[in-house]
C-alpha cells in the first residue's frame, strides 16, 4: 500500500469515528452545564438546617454563632430562607426573613421587638458582621434572565461568566467554576461595578445522597478587601417537613422558638 492510499484510509477512518462519537462526549455549552448542574440539586419543597457560622478575623481570631434555618421552594426556582442565630448571647433570637429570593427581606433583633423591611441600597450592607450581605444571601447565579458565557474549559472546571441585571443586583460580575466531574459550583468571584474582585464563595465539602444529589456542607466566603472571611458548617439537614402555610411570615419572626 502506498502512501497515498494510507493517507485517505486514515481521513476516512477519522470521518467515521467523528461520525459514530455519542451526542454525550461532544462539548457542553453553558446553559447545558447549568442545566446538569441543576439536575444534580436536591429538590424539595422545604428543609431545616441545622449548622454554624464561623466569624475569622485578619488576625485569626473566630467567633462562633450556631444557626437554624428554613427554606422553602416557590415558584420559578425562587427561594424564601428564614435564618435564626441561636447563640452567642450577642446574637441570639436575630431573625432574617428573605422572601422568593430576596424580593423583600426583613430582619427581627429582639433588642427593638420590630421587624426592619432591608431594601434598595441597605441589601448591599453585611449581614449582621458576615462577610454575607444581604444581597449575596438571596443571590441564583443560575437564573436564566442574566447572560452567561463559557470562558474556558480546564480539566477540571467549567470557568462560566455571569452578568445580572444591574437593576437587579450591585455587581458588575461573576465568574462561576462548574466541576466537571460532579456538576456543581465549586466557586464564584465577585466583581463590583469598577470590575473589581471584592468576594470569593468557595464550596470546601459536598455530600451525595443515595441517589447522587449533592449538598454543600462547608463554604467559605471571603472578603478580599477586609481580609476577612466567613466560614459555614452544615451539620444536619432535613426535607420536606410539614411546615404550615404560614410559617414564612413577618409573624414567625418573633416567635421565640422556631
Amino acid at each position: 500500500m502506498n502512501l497515498k492510499n494510507s493517507y485517505i484510509i486514515m481521513i476516512m477512518l477519522l470521518l467515521i469515528f467523528g461520525i459514530m462519537v455519542p451526542a454525550g462526549a461532544q462539548p457542553l455549552d453553558v446553559d447545558q452545564i447549568f442545566d446538569r448542574v441543576e439536575e444534580n440539586q436536591v429538590k424539595f419543597d422545604n428543609s431545616k438546617t441545622h449548622g454554624e457560622m464561623i466569624l475569622i478575623d485578619e488576625d485569626g481570631d473566630k467567633e462562633i454563632r450556631e444557626i437554624i434555618m428554613f427554606e422553602k421552594d416557590e415558584e420559578d426556582d425562587e427561594i424564601t430562607m428564614l435564618m435564626r442565630f441561636l447563640s452567642p448571647s450577642s446574637v441570639e433570637g436575630v431573625t432574617l426573613l428573605s422572601i422568593k429570593n430576596g424580593e423583600k427581606m426583613y430582619l427581627y433583633m429582639p433588642a427593638y421587638q420590630k421587624p426592619r423591611r432591608i431594601a434598595g441600597t441597605s441589601k448591599q450592607e453585611n449581614f449582621m458582621g458576615t462577610d454575607f450581605s444581604y444581597e449575596d444571601l438571596s443571590l441564583d447565579y443560575q437564573s436564566a434572565e442574566y447572560q452567561k458565557k463559557l470562558l474556558e474549559e480546564q480539566d477540571e472546571q467549567y470557568m462560566i461568566e455571569v452578568i445580572p441585571d444591574e437593576d437587579e443586583v450591585s455587581y458588575k460580575k461573576f465568574i462561576v467554576y462548574v466541576n466537571k466531574k460532579d456538576f456543581y459550583v465549586e466557586e464564584v468571584e465577585f466583581y463590583n461595578l469598577n470590575e473589581e474582585k471584592t468576594k470569593t464563595l468557595q464550596i470546601k465539602e459536598i455530600k451525595k445522597d443515595e441517589e447522587g444529589k449533592i449538598t454543600p456542607i462547608v463554604l467559605e466566603i471571603n472578603n478580599l478587601k477586609e481580609n476577612h472571611q466567613t466560614r459555614m458548617n452544615i451539620q444536619e439537614i432535613e426535607y420536606d417537613l410539614d411546615l404550615s402555610s404560614s410559617f414564612f411570615s413577618i409573624r414567625t419572626l418573633r416567635k421565640p422558638r422556631l
